[in-house]
């Protein structure tokens, strides 16, 4: 009786033990979900960074070449104005 008993006892521990591991399954399942989705909403808000970035340094040189285009005209007309001085 007393065997049974703590049978009984040890069998509804282990139904405990089971439901607790099923809710830690669940919980680590939720948390790998949410972590993949986090990396991916950061590597397109990365990528998007690069592509951000990249569109900014090719203004930039663009920018560079105009104004080395305006310097050389300015020396240009530098040299002219003494030509006829």
């Amino acid at each position: 009786s007393k065997l049974k008993q703590e049978i009984q006892q040890l069998q509804g521990q282990l139904e405990g033990y089971k439901s607790e591991n099923e809710r830690l399954r669940y919980g680590e399942t939720t948390a790998l979900t949410t972590m993949r989705h986090n990396a991916q909403v950061a590597s397109e808000y990365l990528n998007k960074a690069a592509q951000d970035a990249e569109t900014s340094i090719k203004q930039l040189l663009s920018g560079r070449e105009t104004l080395c285009f305006v310097s050389q005209l300015l020396t240009s007309i530098d040299k002219i104005t003494e030509i006829h001085d």
